[in-house]
């Protein structure tokens, strides 16, 4: 196939432990002409994961990576930023993932104000670790609300939110929109020494990995 049709280009959604599984396939896709992959990592938090049933670790999250970058594959995690289990420090830990990791241009920042949805018949309804944050159903939108037991975290999530749609307008620089976000949530979650970002230095000419044409999540 890639030597009938060498321009074709691809990508495809796969879970994180599927890719961890069958990373010996990940060169031969590359060849192919695979150039990025999406993954549902959702939260690096064990606890969060586990409620969640994701079914994967943080530590085959970053295996995973690993290996699409060693395969020449971009690798563009999702990510699930608030939930009523994730902590300030799981909050920050994400963000420290996509400095460290070099994620700026891989994840759209729009990530770290997405909320956890819960239609009715959720599976999580079932969770008794559920229950003492719902709230009403929201008929109109067709979920349970629900409440953070930290309100600092549904103060971060309306300002994350209203701080990434406004820089989406803008056209801003994702590595400049991760900074701001850190200092909004040192500020909101009271962690002064947890706003810094290196982020805000990268160069707006540098050479981005191959992406959507839209800001798409899992």
């Amino acid at each position: 196939m890639h030597e009938e049709f060498p321009d074709l280009s691809f990508d495809f959604t796969a879970k994180v432990s599927h890719l961890v599984k069958h990373a010996g396939m990940l060169p031969g896709l590359a060849r192919l002409g695979c150039l990025f992959i999406v993954t549902a990592v959702e939260s690096l938090s064990g606890r969060v994961l586990a409620i969640l049933g994701k079914g994967h670790t943080r530590a085959e999250a970053l295996a995973a990576l690993a290996a699409c970058r060693a395969a020449g594959i971009s690798l563009r995690p999702s990510l699930l930023a608030f939930t009523p289990w994730t902590s300030a420090e799981d909050y920050f830990e994400l963000l420290d993932f996509i400095e460290e990791e070099n994620l700026a241009d891989e994840v759209d920042p729009v990530q770290m104000a997405i909320r956890l949805l819960i239609p009715p018949g959720s599976a999580l309804l079932g969770r008794p670790g559920l229950a003492p944050h719902l709230r009403e159903l929201d008929q109109e939108n067709f979920v349970h609300r629900w409440a953070h037991p930290d309100p600092r975290m549904d103060r971060l999530h309306e300002g994350a939110l209203a701080l990434v749609e406004e820089a989406a307008e803008r056209g801003e620089d994702p590595a400049l929109t991760f900074a701001r976000l850190r200092a909004l949530a040192a500020e909101v979650l009271e962690m002064p020494d947890r706003a810094g970002s290196a982020l805000a230095g990268l160069s707006p000419g540098r050479a981005r990995p191959p992406r959507l044409t839209e800001s798409w999540f899992c």
